[in-house]
């Protein structure tokens, strides 16, 4: 029982040759294409409004509220970074090992 079940885990792992998957996915090119955009790819304004607009309004609407409550933006700014540093710092430090692995290869 135990051999059988040993050679039906090793059957799945008989053919791991890499497949060639290019027929069955849609090029870049058709993908973009199929987005909602204003203006023509190359031209010069090509850009998704709802995606710009919406982060637009978000700078702005921070931007307005760091001049109309500046000691409360500076204090929730300032635990905002003291989290990011806290929870976050680990993995900035793991990227930058990463990038240095990047350029020496």
């Amino acid at each position: 029982m135990a051999m059988a079940l040993l050679q039906s885990g090793l059957k799945r792992f008989e053919d791991w040759a890499p497949r060639d998957h290019s027929q069955d996915r849609p090029k870049a090119e058709d993908h973009v294409k199929e987005m909602y955009s204003l203006g023509k790819i190359g031209g010069k304004f090509y850009f998704n409004p709802v995606v710009t607009f919406f982060s637009f309004g978000g700078v702005w609407a921070i931007v307005i509220w760091a001049m109309a409550a500046q000691g409360s933006a500076a204090r929730k700014t300032w635990d905002a970074q003291v989290w990011v540093t806290d929870i976050w710092a680990w993995l900035y430090m793991i990227t930058q090992n990463v990038w240095i692995v990047v350029l020496f290869y």
